[in-house]
């Protein structure tokens, strides 16, 4: 008997003592496998990785150049660098970008609007005192900064969001509209705001990009 007969026959064998078609179906795959007749199972191939994936925190992408897709006629764009939460407290980053093809100067603080969910402005206090514990900005003095294309400028939300009135907390926000500069256009960012009985939101001057280094 050949040795290929032999192999059918134990196949054949083990087929009726395990009454497995299952079991069938894995001893055939081994035994092609080792006479060359197949491949050996693999694991399923991971996708590959999604823009999402490899900028997780919204920061452009350092070669998205000038003149970028998206970018608004302004030049001008508004995007979530960094969330952290602790002790009831939120902290955003938002970066200036400068997507155009020209230099952009800015100067002081970014207005910010709070939206709910149906797009209607939510009530609260704008505070340009930073509290430094959560914001990192000891000196919050408004500096003129000249943006050339590509870079980016930091500016920090910071809000309590612990509710110690019975009189409740200023509803919770769902969008936030940022202007970088005055004159020009807002940009829409979703994101949750859930401000506590304090109602208050704080926000930074912009600041130089470490990443830039302007």
């Amino acid at each position: 008997m050949t040795r290929r007969h032999r192999q059918a026959a134990l196949l054949a064998g083990a087929c009726v003592l395990l009454l497995t078609a299952a079991g069938c179906s894995d001893l055939r795959s081994e035994i092609e496998a080792e006479q060359g007749g197949g491949a050996a199972p693999t694991a399923p191939e991971r996708p590959p990785p999604s823009p999402l994936d490899l900028y997780p925190s919204g920061t452009p992408s350092p070669s998205a150049g000038a003149n970028a897709p998206g970018c608004p006629p302004s030049g001008l764009d508004v995007v979530v660098g960094g969330e952290n939460a602790a002790m009831g407290h939120r902290v955003i980053t938002l970066k200036l970008w400068n997507c155009g093809d020209k230099p952009y100067r800015v100067k002081g603080h970014p207005g910010v609007e709070l939206l709910d969910a149906g797009r209607a402005p939510v009530d609260v206090k704008i505070s340009h005192k930073s509290d430094y514990s959560y914001t990192g900005r000891r000196d919050d003095r408004a500096r003129q900064l000249t943006l050339e294309p590509n870079d980016t400028a930091d500016a920090v939300l910071h809000w309590n969001n612990r509710v110690t009135s019975l009189d409740g907390a200023p509803a919770t926000g769902a969008h936030v509209l940022v202007t970088p500069a005055p004159g020009e256009e807002p940009v829409s960012l979703p994101l949750a705001v859930d401000i506590g009985s304090d109602g208050t939101l704080e926000v930074t001057s912009w600041a130089v990009d470490p990443v830039s280094g302007r």
